[in-house]
């Protein structure tokens, strides 16, 4: 090879080498770069789907939250209107997915964990009081299909219920104390209107005191100024020590002007300013007086027919259930629309259940005609008509018990009304809540035949050397055993009216005694029926089931209407000058009297096997079984309720006589609209109401029915309740509630027999019977409530109607929590009643109603009081003191075993309150 071949070669080789070489290094730096492009793309693909996970991971616990905040607003609007859930509530909790996420898969669920643990209850609302506790746990799935991701979330809360009977007071509107004596009742207090607080000698509060109005102190409700009373007011603050709440320290005052009027352009209230130091005043008591708290409501849903109103009357009334008959307030007053009541226009289950007329126990209503009864619009055979004439004989014979005795009938010529008929129907009810259904019996003939007739008394003494008797024929039992009482064959007392047609007295061993006789075999003139209209029978079906006889003179008398006379109900003013004798209608008041000493009998089971074995439905569905104790439905205890509409002419349950000032002078005042409906209701068109100049003779009042809308229940003879505490398991303690839309009048000793010693007042556990068998959880829930003493007779409300002098009262000593209504307060004008504390309603010191003179009697008074409503049958303003009545001593405290929820009366309302616990993720 020659040079040139040869340098050429070298040459050529230097250069392949060197391009090689940049070559691999470009090869090396592209595969570097590639590599890092490679990391970097598998970096942001690994960051973009992380962050894809964290955004799918976010949406989904986005999701679970929106799920379980759903499930919890479902929950709580179901607990807003009812006490508990059932598997229908948790279906439909379940089942309501949040809006918003349609592509989510959803697994929801809602459980009990923890049933009715009892608590002491905390925040400022409910401080002081013992609540009932379930705890419910939400659990929610949610899961992305597209990604697979999950989240789990839970939340557990509490379900809070605090019985209405903890509160010592509780008013759902304006609660007014303005007491001459010392007034120390104790229990938490409370108004979802405003406190008016005055005192002559002192008004003593222990706990809580709370409003979500005003405390008001300078001004009375009807614009009277604070020294028409005084200031000693003292409430205890949070170390114990009683501090003293003058005129000056309410949060709103009447005198101090501070920003525009609270009420401006409300022409019926007072002025009210806010005062500007109470934030400072409120410290003092430290939490135990407070303004403008949040309002507490039952969960109830009921309207009184204006839009967004509840009007907690209804608790009381009758209710609408599919085969009754309701007035749908449509028509008119002439012609008011009666009708069915059809699926559409019943009640919802959850406002059933609340009523107490459908309380599991007992149920008696009465009315004109057969349709009006419950379940009666289309039945034909359906309770009892009581003053039908059947083969010439007018008036209900009871049918007779198993061992032969047959009790008094009925004397229709003393119940007849003209244009209108007298049934009845008695019914067992069974409000079974957590199956969501409410079943009845009729047993109105079984009821009915251990009678309808107080029983006679037996009277020994003598006249003028003559042994007297007075004694009961066909057995000395005929009617020892009756529940329901329309009739008796004497009023002991007075005599109402000498020698009158329609009435007789006779006097035995000091006594005078006020009967119906029907044939005086001494009579100048022997007549069979010497008073018109006696219902004096023949001895095959006769009235007459009573004599007075020696040896020489036989009288025959005869059963007539159990009426009295109600003061407040009858005169329209307190300082009015009236003839004794010329007895205002609007007061005679037509009473069903329940004996509960015979009804504690009969549900302890001592007239197992007397009622009828046939002729009834209930023994017809039984195949010829009689009605025993233990067929009567029972929730640890009973609700007995009475509901009386005879004569309530267009069937709403009201008393359409709402004129109660000026002697009906046709103006609708403040204070007399009840139902809140903008009309003034006086119908005295259609014998629903008299008016006030409206007048009996005193002896035809007292023993001929009423032919208006004047109507009441009493309990009689109530010492000992039925029911029982159960003193070893305190669970299986059995209590008693009594409810009637109409007013309640209680007769004598009530669940209890007396007091160890009259104090300031006297403690709960210094009442008789205490925490003995004897001692019965206790209610009674009406239209009102008056107390009758023990030294009531109905035969001087008909001798002294407008005389204190001749009603004089006895110490009475009573045992229940009380709900009731109250009068409507209002500004002072003319017209007002009279009296005392014009145009108010007596404040919670006269909540309960009087008709006697107790001067310096005792009444003792251990419960709960409990104003939900103003009153729609015992409709009459209040007044004090010149002829309705004069105040008793009164020894009234808190009930401090409404304390333990054992204790508690049967259908006790309840507040509801929902407390959260936030919510924990269960996967990661």
């Amino acid at each position: 090879m020659n040079k040139f071949s040869k340098d050429t070669l070298k040459k050529n080789t230097k250069g392949q080498n060197q391009k090689g070489t940049a070559t691999v290094i470009a090869v090396m730096i592209m595969s570097m770069l590639t590599g890092f492009v490679a990391i970097a793309i598998t970096r942001t693909t690994n960051e973009t789907m992380a962050m894809s996970n964290d955004i799918a991971e976010t949406r989904v616990f986005s999701a679970a939250q929106a799920s379980l905040e759903n499930m919890t607003l479902n929950a709580d609007s179901k607990f807003d209107i009812k006490l508990d859930l059932d598997s229908t509530d948790e279906d439909q909790i379940k089942a309501a997915l949040p809006e918003g996420f349609p592509d989510y898969g959803f697994v929801q669920t809602i459980q009990k964990v923890r049933n009715a643990e009892v608590v002491d209850a905390t925040g400022e609302t409910f401080q002081g009081l013992k609540q009932i506790r379930d705890e419910w746990e939400l659990s929610t799935t949610v899961s992305d299909p597209k990604t697979s991701v999950q989240s789990i979330l839970r939340r557990r809360f509490f379900n809070n219920r605090i019985p209405l009977f903890q509160f010592g007071i509780f008013y759902d509107d304006d609660l007014e104390f303005h007491p001459g004596p010392r007034f120390d009742f104790g229990g938490r207090v409370h108004a979802n209107g405003n406190l008016f607080l005055m005192a002559s000698t002192g008004l003593y509060f222990s706990s809580r005191v709370s409003t979500n109005k005003n405390v008001v102190t300078e001004v009375a409700r009807n614009g009277a100024p604070w020294d028409n009373w005084n200031d000693n007011v003292f409430i205890k603050n949070g170390e114990g020590t009683y501090i003293k709440l003058d005129h000056t320290k309410g949060s709103a005052q009447n005198t101090i002007v501070n920003g525009a009027n609270l009420y401006a352009g409300n022409t019926d209230f007072p002025a009210l300013y806010k005062n500007a130091g109470w934030d400072t005043i409120k410290g003092q008591f430290q939490g135990n007086l407070l303004a403008g708290t949040r309002r507490l409501d039952l969960p109830l849903r009921l309207t009184n027919g204006m839009a967004n109103q509840v009007d907690y009357v209804e608790l009381i009334k009758r209710g609408k259930s599919e085969g009754d008959t309701w007035n749908d307030g449509n028509g008119t007053i002439d012609n008011p629309n009666i009708r069915e009541v059809i699926p559409d226009t019943a009640d919802p289950l959850i406002t059933a259940q609340q009523r107490y007329a459908n309380g599991t126990g007992m149920r008696v209503s009465l009315s004109d005609t057969q349709d009006r009864l419950p379940g009666c619009a289309t039945a034909a055979v359906c309770g009892v008509r009581l003053d039908d004439t059947v083969g010439g004989v007018v008036g209900y014979l009871p049918l007779a018990l198993t061992n032969g005795i047959r009790a008094t009938r009925l004397n229709g010529e003393r119940f007849a009304v003209p244009g209108k008929e007298l049934w009845i129907k008695v019914e067992l009810v069974n409000n079974n809540q957590s199956l969501g259904v409410i079943t009845t019996t009729d047993v109105t003939e079984d009821i009915l035949s251990l009678g309808i007739t107080e029983e006679a008394a037996t009277i020994s003494g003598t006249v003028g050397g003559n042994p007297y008797t007075f004694f009961k024929v066909a057995g000395s039992s005929r009617d020892s055993r009756s529940i329901i009482k329309l009739q008796r064959f004497t009023m002991p007392g007075t005599v109402i009216k000498a020698n009158s047609q329609y009435l007789s007295n006779y006097n035995w061993d000091g006594t005078d005694y006020n009967l119906v006789v029907a044939d005086d075999a001494n009579a100048a003139t022997v007549t069979d029926d010497i008073n018109p209209n006696t219902g004096l029978l023949d001895s095959a079906g006769r009235h007459v089931s009573a004599t007075i006889e020696n040896d020489t003179k036989t009288i025959k008398v005869v059963p007539y209407p159990i009426m009295m006379f109600d003061t407040r109900e009858g005169v329209y003013n307190d300082n009015l000058s009236l003839n004794a004798n010329a007895i205002v209608r609007n007061g005679v008041m037509s009473m069903v009297d329940i004996d509960v000493n015979n009804l504690r009998r009969f549900l302890a089971g001592e007239f197992n096997n007397l009622l009828p074995t046939g002729g009834t439905p209930y023994t017809a569905s039984t195949g010829g079984v009689s009605l025993k104790n233990t067929s009567v439905p029972q929730n640890r205890g009973w609700v007995f309720y009475v509901s009386d509409r005879r004569s309530d002419f267009d069937f709403d349950g009201e008393y359409d006589m709402e004129d109660i000032f000026g002697n009906n002078d046709g103006i609708l005042q403040k204070g007399e609209d009840v139902n809140n409906d903008g009309v003034l209701q006086a119908d005295f068109a259609h014998g629903e109401a008299p008016q006030y100049s409206d007048t009996w003779g005193a002896d035809v009042a007292a023993v001929v029915n009423t032919p208006y809308y004047r109507r009441g229940v009493r309990l009689i003879n109530g010492t000992v309740l039925p029911g029982g505490y159960d003193t070893v398991l305190p669970q299986n303690t059995k209590g008693f509630a009594f409810a009637s839309e109409n007013g309640v009048y209680v007769k004598g000793n009530y669940n209890a027999t007396d007091v160890n010693y009259h104090g300031t007042p006297t403690p709960a556990k210094e009442f008789l019977p205490q925490d003995t068998a004897e001692h019965i959880p206790a209610s009674i829930a009406a239209d009102a409530v008056t107390i009758l003493s023990t030294a009531w007779r109905d035969s001087n409300s008909f001798s002294s109607p407008y005389d204190l002098a001749g009603r004089n009262a006895n110490d009475t000593t009573i045992r229940f929590a009380m709900l009731a209504g109250d009068a409507i307060s209002s500004l002072n004008a003319s017209p007002n009643q009279g009296g005392g504390n014009p145009r108010m309603n007596g404040g919670v010191h006269n909540f309960k109603r009087f008709l006697e003179n107790w001067d310096n009697n005792y009444l003792n008074y251990s419960g709960s009081l409990i104003n939900m409503f103003n009153s729609h049958n015992n409709n009459g303003a209040f007044k004090c003191c010149v002829k309705a009545y004069r105040p008793p001593a009164r020894n009234w405290v808190f009930d401090t075993t409404f304390l333990d929820p054992n204790r508690l009366p049967p259908a006790t309302p309840f507040f509801q309150s929902i407390s959260l616990t936030g919510f924990q993720r269960v996967n990661e």
